[in-house]
């Protein structure tokens, strides 16, 4: 299959801008002093959007390879919601309705360290022409936009220990994601071998080594986002 996307072209790099001038407004939006009402419409969308952005995607592949044998094996290979992406914007979502600050605190770090590599490196193989590029960019676009709107917007904060947190929820999704992998003969994650497209795993060294360093990657950036996430007076970060 031809692979139309292509990587920091116009429209991606357009994708991006938009994230970007999304989540300032947000922000700014959120610490303009809106009513609860107004806030929560708001949180609801941006929560009910993400859920449809990960519902969409076996949606669509039926959509365009039919409801045969091979449409439910593409979805098998690509669309069951296993990916670190999917799971994030789940609970980011959930983080949006309830304002759970666990949620909040894992949406975060997952959301913009996580996330953000699909946001810039894609494992996309459909342009602009085709819907399946703005469902992707809503969910791999919405997500970084929701975790900061809601540490930097709603001044949800981390609290102590979450560093230590995030990285048991994080070897808990590996742990998980590479036993179903294993199970279903499948690679959800990229935890069982690295994506055809071009990504950041390409720089990471071979399997199982880039895991490691994906790990390594993965620590010192939430640590990073812990430093630099708002704070009050009671709470600090691991």
């Amino acid at each position: 299959m031809d692979r139309p996307f292509q990587a920091f072209a116009t429209p991606h790099n357009l994708a991006m801008l938009v994230t970007l001038f999304t989540a300032v407004v947000l922000i700014a939006y959120a610490r303009s002093g809106p009513s609860e009402t107004k806030l929560k419409r708001l949180r609801y969308t941006m929560g009910s959007l993400l859920l449809l952005a990960v519902a969409l995607d076996p949606v669509l592949i039926l959509k365009r390879y039919g409801l045969g044998e091979h449409g439910w094996e593409v979805v098998m290979d690509n669309s069951l919601p296993f990916y670190l992406c999917d799971v994030v914007s789940i609970f980011l979502a959930f983080a949006l309705f309830t304002k759970n600050q666990r949620l909040v605190e894992i949406g975060y770090l997952w959301g913009v360290a996580g996330t953000m590599q699909g946001l810039l490196m894609p494992t996309l193989w459909f342009d602009h022409k085709e819907i399946e590029f703005y469902i992707f960019f809503l969910q791999h676009g919405g997500a970084p936009v929701a975790a900061v709107f809601l540490v930097w917007g709603l001044r949800i904060f981390p609290e102590k220990g979450a560093l230590l947190r995030a990285v048991f929820w994080s070897l808990g999704y590996i742990t998980i994601v590479m036993s179903i992998n294993w199970l279903i003969d499948e690679n959800y994650g990229f935890l069982n071998g690295k994506p055809d497209a071009d990504t950041l795993f390409d720089y990471m060294g071979p399997w199982p080594r880039y895991l490691i360093t994906l790990q390594l990657i993965a620590y010192t950036l939430y640590a990073i986002l812990l430093k630099i996430a708002p704070k009050n007076q009671e709470s600090h970060s691991a």
